[in-house]
């Protein structure tokens, strides 16, 4: 019977960062390049089932609960979108833009950009975005053009190269903000394909989240009303037993 309730309240609370991570992906569904999450369940203990018959059979194993594991990040792409605006860079394919924040350096598959007052090109709240040299690009214009590499001419100068890069394992990616992330190992990407005045969107599918949205809330309150036919059945027991 406690069992049940172990296993009723982790269902849950499951359940409850389900919805969390799902609402994240819906208030994100409008925000450049972002990727959204999903909640990977785990199995939390097991027991052996036996047979018995003169002796004790195994018959197979039972999980005691699911618990959340962790979100894990889908990289799919995003729709392209054609918006005129000269700063505005996607990339079409594997790669991430590079952001220097705080002397670090983020990657970003959100190309909207702006121009600091100095001249640089930026992600506005992020920092400056690096070159394929590895330095803040520098434009002083945003009279620019630019070539399907994401090398750009600003003033009649060549300006720089975007910087474009890739990760072996994504998995191993932190996120650091809505869609912003951290990792180890980038590798740049040799002959990029960069879209001009095109942003990415987000790869966020409402119809997807408020149909996994319905259904884990049902799982919610399923496992919310057995949870109080649990509680009924020993507080009755309680009570028999103290006549």
């Amino acid at each position: 019977m406690v069992r049940g309730f172990y296993m009723l309240g982790s269902s849950m609370l499951t359940q409850s960062r389900v919805l969390n991570t799902i609402s994240n992906n819906v208030a994100n569904a409008d925000t450049n390049g972002f990727k959204k999450s999903r909640v990977m369940p785990k199995t939390f203990g097991s027991m052996v089932l036996e047979r018995v018959d003169g002796k004790k059979t195994p018959v197979g194993t039972a999980s005691l609960m699911n618990t959340a594991d962790e979100a894990v990040t889908d990289y799919s792409g995003g729709t392209f979108k054609n918006t005129g605006r000269k700063l505005d860079f996607s990339i079409q394919g594997d790669g991430f833009f590079a952001v220097q924040q705080n002397g670090e350096t983020v990657y970003t598959r959100n190309g909207s950009f702006n121009l600091d007052e100095d001249g640089y090109l930026i992600l506005k709240g992020q920092g400056r975005v690096l070159g394929s040299d590895g330095n803040p690009i520098y434009l002083g214009t945003d009279e620019i053009s630019a070539d399907g590499q994401g090398g750009l001419t600003a003033g009649g100068r060549f300006a720089g190269r975007l910087g474009i890069y890739r990760f072996t394992d994504r998995a191993a990616l932190k996120t650091v903000g809505e869609g912003m992330f951290q990792g180890d190992a980038a590798a740049p990407v040799r002959n990029s394909n960069v879209l001009w005045k095109t942003l990415e969107g987000s790869n966020v599918d409402m119809t997807e989240e408020m149909t996994d949205a319905l259904s884990s809330q049902r799982q919610l309150q399923t496992c919310s009303q057995a949870l109080k036919m649990y509680d009924t059945v020993l507080n009755q027991a309680v009570d028999i037993s103290k006549l």
